[in-house]
């Protein structure tokens, strides 16, 4: 255990902050400091002072009567990042075609494969940084260095909000299978339906994030505790 508050507070920012982006904490969760001290092994202090630095970076909220619960996603500005996404993915993938190579191809089989391996092992929290390692690999095979950073760059920014497979499941081995169409077409240079596949995959994936964060955001506390119940045990 670290000896200094200094790394104590580092230390249990990063756990709570990855159990937010991994999804075992959830969007409206309260975050109760006692259990989260007795359950991370260190004292209130340190995760007081980890939940508010959460707070500064938008991870967590401080509703009256409630405290400290993780903030919500805002359905507005998921929908406008994944608007903008899909068109800068889809043109980077188009871009990509006629210079992705055989070790790309090669790559994306593997990396796809990995996920797979991940879904037969419920592995579900290591599925967002497989999806972008994917996907960035396709991407930077564009000539084209400022898109793929801005698209790098909306990744990144959209990394406080919850991953799509810790959150629905199901839309893992869909994912999968679109990968692989997508590796087929990348693989046979058919530009236009490679586009087309990106599209669908990024307009797919937002779909089900705005379906499951409209039932996140009507539900009770009670059932809020039903659907966390329910996504632990799975």
């Amino acid at each position: 255990m670290p000896k200094d508050g200094k790394t104590k507070n580092l230390v249990v920012y990063e756990k709570l902050r990855q159990g937010i982006i991994k999804g075992t904490l959830k969007p409206g969760q309260k975050l109760v400091m006692a259990s989260l001290a007795k359950s991370l092994g260190f004292s209130e202090t340190p995760v007081r002072e980890a939940i508010r630095r959460l707070e500064s970076d938008g991870y967590v909220t401080f509703t009256p009567h409630a405290g400290a619960v993780v903030t919500r996603i805002d359905d507005r500005e998921l929908s406008e990042v994944y608007l903008i996404r899909i068109s800068l993915e889809a043109l980077a993938t188009r871009l990509a075609v006629p210079c992705i190579s055989q070790n790309d191809i090669a790559w994306l089989k593997k990396k796809n494969e990995e996920m797979k391996g991940a879904v037969r092992k419920n592995r579900y929290e290591s599925l967002a940084r497989l999806n972008k390692e994917f996907h960035l690999r396709i991407y930077r095979a564009a000539p084209y260095p400022r898109l793929y950073k801005m698209i790098s760059d909306l990744w990144d920014a959209f990394e406080r909000w919850p991953s799509i497979f810790s959150y629905v499941p199901e839309r893992a081995a869909t994912a999968i299978a679109e990968h692989e169409e997508i590796i087929e077409a990348l693989s046979t240079v058919d530009v236009d339906r490679a586009d087309n596949l990106m599209k669908e995959q990024k307009k797919n994936t937002m779909n089900a994030l705005q379906s499951y964060m409209v039932q996140l955001n009507t539900a009770s506390p009670m059932m809020l505790e039903e659907i966390w119940q329910k996504q632990a045990g799975r």
